[in-house]
This record gives structure tokens, sequence and C-alpha cells, in this order.
């Protein structure tokens, strides 16, 4: 899970690139200023206000940068407001790769959080794009007084206009004013709704939440196709169905873990494809209604329980439709045995009356499969095209694969349809498939076969009818009569006229069911010597076999009491018999059981050891497949790994490279040799943009700083030497002036500094003076103090 989660995460993240670059293919280049708004209030805002003044290309532009962009991955209710205005500007302007786009990247922001959003948001899209294509078929109407229907006689809304086209529309006359109206009003309206649908598809072909806004996108695409006429467009989305069922349920190694789809995608899917059948019956696309009833088929195998019964039913319904249509009346008439039984057992079954003509359909469709020759039945043991494909239809649709004539009818009569059918259908088929039939025939078929060419639901089938009819007269005229003539057989067949009859038995003895040739020059019917004898023999053997047989049971009737005694005989004698060998017998029972227990004990074993053996290659096949996928996810860990840290290394190296290249920017706008007009020997300017600097190689980008720096330092030396030179320039120069100044300064100074020390002199002597004056005063004042002194010393002394 992990594995798939980083798969799909690098998928999202491919996606929005490619989204990217298709956007700034899309949009001009002048137009293509990505502007960052904070909130999408602000984008939504701006947009209205280039909308209001006319400019909706910028409006367009600007709401786009809020949808692709990494700041808004987040999805709020403004988010869808604006994807509702965008949409809204390009229907306006017919901008289907733009709008694709847009809804790309608004699946990625909504995918996980809020996917009514988007269902809400495809499903206004839509509606915008069909209201634009009827106001441009009402405009174009008015323009040319038309009907809408005179306007849709073009054949593909994709074909471009070629440069000749273009010159002739622009020199026609008004006889071509209807063709510029295609190529103006009606075909853009049609081309950008047709591209809407299929826009819409495939952003929902793979997501399993909205498989109910799949189905009626696909509805409507159908209904978009049937209305406007478009068998090219149809095929084209049969197409894309077709590829959207292959891609989610084909087996890829690259997403062994993506589940599968779920039974209620399954009948979705089902559920669409028969409104698929419905359109190409109602459009009349027989091909690719036949693809259609294959993709059923498929869908049918993968589908776990079986479809819905009232789907079938409708079903059933279409592929006889499609069959009547190709001419196959033996799978027409299954169709309806089929359509009949299911609507049978429905909930909600039909009427009786409903019930009883879909049953007389069936019982009439029926008969109305021509009968075949039992010798070319035999003949289809060999290998035959047409009998391969009937056997392959046949499979594909759950019908018998020995379907026949003979078979449907059986079937007809032992499942109840014919007691269920009209009275006037028992009736016709009491009369045809009986064995011996009357020459009056057409005569008793007649009223009946009015009765049913009256009514609707079975009058299809009275040719048919008619021709079986005329057949099963031939058939008797044959069996009764050599030679007839023609005018006796056209009178006797009354429910046909004479071409009808005469291509009836051309088909007849083409396909081996009559012998008869016609004979215009004696105007007679006349049947094959060689193949007359066969069928009079033939017919004279059943005759006597059956003679044969009534005899026997006559005789055995008779003698029924000697019968009785002689079996009593032979059952006496043959009990005896078997008394004598009983014992005998009993030994060679018990011994051909003891070898058949051993032969079952031997091929028990046999089979024991067989067994183990698959089990051990099985085994042995499992572990190496497990060790060969242990090695695949490794190899592949590995690998992921080494790229992570690639890309990773990438990264940081562009990281510091930029971070290199921004600090070099900011260093060389300060340096004095970027200020000069050249640098280096070509005299180049000196890089400072960040951008390109960062594209270089970081050896380059250091060589470059090296020598930016060696220039700059040999400047800054330079100019070092001479603020040296000017310095001493000036200090000399300065010296020089201040030398008189100096000079008198020194000779003031030596005056003061005399006067001074006079002073200081004086001062000095004064304070000596009073300092002896004052000592002398002290030492009088001391000196009466001397003798007590004295005293005090000698005692201390004498105490020690």
């Amino acid at each position: 899970q992990a594995h798939s989660c980083v798969e799909v995460a690098r998928a999202s993240r491919a996606a929005a690139k490619s989204c990217r670059e298709r956007a700034r293919r899309t949009y001009p280049a002048p137009l293509w200023l990505m502007q960052h708004f904070q909130k999408p209030e602000n984008a939504l805002r701006r947009a209205d206000e280039l909308y209001a003044v006319g400019q909706k290309e910028p409006a367009l532009v600007a709401l786009h940068d809020v949808l692709s962009s990494k700041r808004h991955r987040t999805w709020q209710p403004m988010m869808e407001e604006v994807m509702k205005r965008f949409l809204t500007i390009c229907v306006e302007m017919r901008r289907g790769k733009a709008s694709k786009d847009g809804l790309i990247q608004y699946r990625i922001i909504c995918q996980q959080m809020n996917v009514n959003s988007l269902e809400a948001v495809l499903r206004h899209f839509m509606q915008l794009a069909h209201e634009g294509a009827q106001a441009a078929l009402e405009l174009a109407e008015k323009t040319i007084s038309d009907k809408v229907a005179n306007l849709l006689d073009f054949d593909d809304l994709e074909a471009e206009e070629t440069p000749e086209s273009l010159m002739l529309a622009t020199i026609g006359g008004s006889a071509d004013s209807k063709k510029r109206t295609d190529r103006l009003l009606v075909t853009p309206a049609l081309k950008f709704l047709w591209e809407a649908y299929r826009t819409v598809l495939d952003i929902l072909r793979n997501n399993s939440k909205l498989e109910e806004l799949y189905r009626d996108t696909a509805a409507k695409a159908f209904e978009f196709c049937k209305t406007y006429k478009r068998a090219v467009e149809f095929r084209r989305l049969c197409e894309i169905l077709r590829n959207h069922i292959h891609s989610q349920t084909k087996v890829d190694p690259k997403w062994k873990d993506r589940e599968p789809p779920t039974p209620e995608a399954l009948q979705v899917h089902l559920e669409t494809r028969f409104g698929q059948l419905a359109t190409a019956v109602e459009m009349e696309l027989w091909q690719e209604a036949y693809r259609t009833v294959e993709d059923v088929h498929a869908l049918t195998l993968l589908m776990k329980k079986p479809p819905k019964p009232s789907s079938m039913a409708s079903y059933h319904a279409q592929l006889a439709q499609v069959f009547w249509v190709a001419g196959n009346g033996l799978f027409h008439a299954y169709s309806l045995t089929r359509s009949y039984a299911t609507a049978k057992s429905l909930k909600a079954a039909p009427s009786e009356a409903e019930l009883t003509a879909l049953a007389s359909r069936a019982v009439l469709a029926a008969l109305s499969v021509p009968p075949s020759s039992p010798v070319l039945d035999l003949n289809l043991l060999e290998y035959d095209l047409e009998h391969e494909k009937t056997k392959r239809m046949a499979q594909m649709l759950s019908f018998p694969s020995t379907a026949s004539r003979a078979t449907l009818l059986a079937e007809v009569v032992a499942s109840g349809l014919l007691e269920a059918a009209a009275p006037e259908v028992r009736e016709l088929h009491a009369l045809v498939e009986r064995k011996q039939v009357p020459l009056d025939l057409a005569a008793a078929a007649a009223p009946v076969l009015a009765k049913l060419a009256a009514s609707d639901a079975c009058g299809q089938y009275d040719l048919p009818l008619r021709r079986l009819v005329a057949l099963r007269m031939l058939q008797q005229m044959e069996r009764l009569y050599l030679t007839i003539s023609i005018d006796k057989a056209a009178d006797a067949i009354t429910v046909l006229q004479w071409p009808q009859i005469e291509a009836l038995l051309v088909w007849a003895v083409k396909k081996d069911l009559v012998s008869l040739r016609i004979d215009y020059k004696l105007g007679q019917l006349n049947q094959q010597r060689n193949k007359a004898d066969a069928a009079a023999s033939s017919e004279v053997r059943e005759s006597l076999a059956g003679f044969a047989s009534a005899l026997d049971a006559v005789n055995q009737h008779l003698r029924s009491a000697d019968l009785e005694k002689h079996a009593a005989e032979t059952r006496a004698r043959l009990q005896e018999a078997i008394g004598k060998s009983l014992e005998e017998e009993h030994q060679k029972v018990l011994a051909r059981r003891l070898v058949i227990e051993r032969r079952k004990e031997e091929q028990e074993r046999l089979a024991m050891e067989e067994d183990k053996e698959k089990s051990r290659l099985k085994a042995q096949r499992q572990r190496a497949e497990e060790e060969e996928e242990k090695a695949r996810l490794q190899a592949d860990a590995e690998r992921r790994d080494a790229e992570r840290e690639h890309r990773t290394r990438e990264e940081a190296e562009a990281a510091e490279r930029r971070k290199l290249a921004e600090q070099m920017a900011e260093q060389r706008k300060t340096m004095k040799v970027a200020k000069k007009k050249g640098w280096g020997e070509g005299g180049g300017k000196v890089e400072t943009d960040v951008d390109k600097l960062a594209e270089k190689d970081r050896s380059e980008l250091m060589r470059e700083q090296k020598m930016l720096l060696m220039d700059e330092r040999q400047e800054f030396e330079k100019r070092l030497e001479s603020m040296g030179k000017r310095h001493d320039h000036l200090e000399r120069a300065r010296r020089e002036g201040e030398r008189d100044l100096l000079e008198l300064r020194w000779q003031a100074q030596q005056a003061e500094d005399k006067k001074l020390h006079e002073a200081n002199a004086a001062s000095l002597a004064l304070k000596m003076k009073e300092s002896r004056a004052h000592d002398l005063q002290q030492k009088a004042r001391f000196s009466r103090m001397a003798a007590a002194a004295d005293a005090f010393t000698k005692r201390v002394l004498a105490t020690r």
C-alpha cells in the first residue's frame, strides 16, 4: 500500500507538471504572468473585475493560477466558486484544453476531501456546454432560416479546415452561406460540447466514487450522438468507453496491488453498454452494435453475479432487433425466447397481454427460421467458416452451441411458449409443423396469416411465414407428384405470387430441401428421376417398416400363451445353469474384486505420488516466484532509494549552489571591479543575477569568484599604494608648515615653564619654613614628657 501511495503521489505530481506545461502552451505568452493570490476570494474578485471590462483572457489566467498553485491545494468552498467561474469563461471562449487542465487541477484538489464538489462542478460544466450548443443552433437557425436538422450534414467534428476549403468559402456566393454558418456557429458549438463529454469521461474513468456520474455522462453523450446524428463521434465514444474498461481490467505488473472493479462498477459499465447498444440500434449502426454485444459478453464474464433481469430483458429485445436486421432469423428467435423467459421472471412482470404478444412473437420468429436439410446438418461437422461464426456467436450469447430450427421449436414447445401464445399462432404452428400437410394448406393458413399481418407486433413475420407455407406445399407436391403444372401449383399456393414462388423454389433446391425443376417449355414442375426414386423408396421403406411393426404386435398378441410357456421354460433352464456356475462365478468375482482393489490401491498410490510431485513442483515454483518477486521488489526499492538519494543530492546541490550564487551576487554588487564597464579578458559585464549564477557549475562559480577576488585585491593594493603616497606628501607638507609654529610654541612654552618653576620654588620655600616652625613647636611640647618616659622605660626593664 505504501508503494501504491508513492506511485499515486508521483503520478499526481507528474500530471500537475504536465498540466502546467499544457497551460503555458494554451495561453498566449504575454498573458502568462503568474499572479500569486493569498486567498481564492482575491482571485475571484480580480477575475470579475477583468471580466466586467471585457478582459476575459487575463481573468482566465488569474483563475487558473489559483487552481494550479500549490498554496491552494486544500479544498475550500470558495474553490468551487472559482472553478465554476473558470468553466463559465472557458465555455464562452470555447477553450476546451484550458477547461480540461482546470478540471484536472480541481480533481487533484478535491479528490481526497470532497468528491461531491467535483461532481457538482462537472455537471455544471456539461450544463453550460449544452446550453451554449443550444444557443448556437438557435442563432444559426435564425440566421439562415433553416431547420436544425438541415444544419447537421457535416461529417466529422474533429476534421480540420484545409486551406483549399477556406479559399472556396471566401469566394463562394450565397449558396455557401449555410456552410459558413456551419463553420462559424454550429460546428464550434457542437465540437466544444463533444469535447466537454470526452473531458468529463476522461476525468471520471478511474474514479470509483463517481460511477453514477460516469454512467449519466455516457448517457448524455449517447443522446448527443443520437440527436445530432453523429455517427463518427459515436464510434469514437464507443472506443473510448472500451479503452476505459480495458485499462481497469487488464493485468499490469506495475499495479499488482490495484483492486479490481467492484460488482457495482461492473454493473454500471454493463448498463452503460446496454444504453450504447440501444443507441446503436436507433442510429442503425449495426457493426458497432455487434461490437457492443461482444463488450457485454466480456463484462458478463467478469461479473461474479448475474446482471439485473430487467436490463437483460431489454438487452435481449435489442439483440432480437439487431439479428433481424442482420438476417439471422435463428438468433433473432432465440433472443425473443430469452426475452420472454427473462420478462416472465421479473418481480414486476408485464401484463398477460404483453406476455402473450411476446410469446407470439417468439413462436412466429421460430417458425420464420428457414428450414435446413439434414444432409447439410451432417456436413456441418466439417470445417465451415459460417458454421464456426454461428457457433462462436451462440457461445458468446449463451445460446446452445448446436442451435437449429428443430431444437428451437422443441424448446418453444417444452418451455410452454406455444401454450402462452395467441390462438391464431398456435393454429398456424399446428398447420405448418405436422408431418403430412394437405394441398389446401394455403387456403387454410390464409385467414390466419391475414390476421397476423394486421398486428403491429407480428406483421414483420408475414413474408417469412408465407414462404414457409409455400415451402411445405412444395414439399408435399414433391411427395405426391412426379410432375405438376405451373398453373396448378400457382393456383394452389395462393399465399405468394409466382415470381416469389419461383425465387423460393430456386432457394429450396439450392438448400436441398426439394428436387423440383421448372420446365417453362412444358409449363411443368418436374422431379429429377434419381431423386424421385430415392424419395419414393424411402417412403416405401418407412411404410413397410411401420406395417411390419404392426404385424409383429398382432402376432405377439395372438401367441401370447405359447410365448409365456416358452419364456417360463427358458427361465427355468437359465436358473439351473446359473445355480451350477454360481460358486465358480462367485470365486471369479472375488478374484476380480481383489485385482480391482489392488489396481485401485496402485492407482491411488500413483495419484498420491503424482500429487506430491505436483505439490513439490508447485511449491518450488512458488518459492522461485517469491524469491524473484522479492529480488525485484528489493531491486525496485534500491533503485527508488538511489533515485531518491540522487534527487535529494541534486536538490541539496542546487540549494547550495543557489545559496552560493546569492552570496556571490551580494558580494559582487559591493565590488569595485563589478562596477566597471568591462571585466576580464573579453571585457564582459560581471554577472549579478542569482538565477543565471545558479545555472552555472560550482567549480565555474568558484573560478570566476576567485578571479574577481584577485582582481579586487589587486585593485585594493593599488588604491593602498596611491593612498600611502598621498599621505606621505601631505605629512611632509604639514611638517614643513608647522616647523616655525612649533619653534615659536617652544619658546613660549620655555617662558611659561620658567615662570611656573619660579612660582613653585617660592611656594615650596614658604611651605618648608612653615613646616620647620611647626616641627620646632612640637619638639618643645614633647620635651616636657621626656623624664616620665625614661622612668617608665626603666620600670618596665626592671620587671623583666
